[in-house]
Parts: C-alpha cells; structure tokens; sequence
C-alpha cells in the first residue's frame, strides 16, 4: 500500500531528496483534487517521481543504455534529464501493479511531453509548485492553481522552465521545443 511505497522511496533517496518527493506527493493530491483528477494516482505518481534523482549521471546513462533509450545530445550533456525516464522504467518494474499512468507522469515530468495526460499536467506543475521550491514567480504559478485551466497552468510552468534552461544558456532538449510548441505559443488552436 501506500506507506510501503513511502518506505521504500525513502530508503532509495537521501534525506532531502525524500523530503522532495513527499511535499510533491501532497501538492500533487492537492492539484489533483482542485481539478477533479484521481487523488491516489496524483500522490504516488508525485511521492515516485525523482526514483532515479539520486543516481550518479554514469549510472544514468548505463541505466538508459541496459533499457535501449534513445538518447539524444541534450541527455549525453545533461545526464540529470534521464533521470525521469529511467525512473519510470525502474518504477514499472519494481512496481508492477501501478498502471500506465502513473508511470507515464513520472516519465513526463522533466521534459513534458507533446500530448500530456492530466496525471502527468498535474505530476508537473507539482514538482514546480512544491512548498520548498523557491525562484521569481513561483507564487503566481501556484495562485494560479484553480483559476487556470489545468492545460493553461501547466503551459504557464512549462514556459517558465524553459525561459530558465534558455537564460542558463544551457543545451535545449529537442523535445523540449516540441512541448513548447504544442503547449505554449500563443494563439495555438
């Protein structure tokens, strides 16, 4: 049940990581509540999602080669990025009672994806909204929550994620552009 998947993820993490991943599961039940999306999927998709955060960036890319995941220019230059999809991977088979969903949320959360589930839109904006996580604007976003239509919401967090990669002058992920594209240019259909 619920407290064993706490256990073991906090055995996984460090401790600061741990307490990460607990706030991103309550504020993720708590999105997911404002916007009628399952609770339960939203809490462990949220305690799970940093799974691999604590992998050294060698484990990350050996973990991504043992699995056949592609990897493109942006990974090899910022193993960190994988840590979502190898999470995913190693959660699925650790795990194998949890659906679909709640992997995909925890594959989804660094880079998003073009078409985005509500569980993974919810995984998202959690991870960002998280009571520690501190940067310029962070409270907008999270008085946002319940105005915003949870695609506007999610699209506001993604272009703020990106503005920061772009200002970092650090390597866009080509999906990343994909996602912006799909999400965030103004006016889309």
């Amino acid at each position: 049940g619920m407290e064993s998947y706490r256990r073991e993820d906090a055995e996984r993490l460090c401790e600061q990581s741990a307490r990460h991943a607990d706030e991103v599961a309550d504020t993720a039940a708590r999105v997911a509540s404002i916007y009628g999306v399952g609770l339960d999927a939203a809490w462990v998709a949220g305690l799970l999602h940093d799974w691999d955060r604590d992998l050294s960036d060698d484990e990350l890319l050996r973990a991504a080669a043992a699995h056949g995941l592609p990897l493109s220019e942006a990974d090899r230059r910022r193993p960190r990025l994988l840590h979502a999809r190898t999470g995913a991977v190693h959660v699925a088979e650790r795990f194998p009672e949890l659906g679909d969903g709640i992997v995909s949320a925890i594959e989804r959360h660094t880079l998003g994806a073009p078409e985005m589930s509500e569980l993974d839109m919810v995984v998202y904006v959690a991870d960002m909204i998280a009571p520690s996580r501190a940067f310029r604007g962070v409270d907008d976003l999270r008085e946002a929550a319940g105005t915003l239509s949870l695609e506007s919401l999610f699209a506001e967090a993604y272009r703020r994620s990106v503005a920061h990669v772009v200002d970092a002058g650090k390597f866009l992920h080509p999906l990343t552009v994909e996602v912006f594209n799909a999400y965030c240019v103004r006016g889309r259909p």
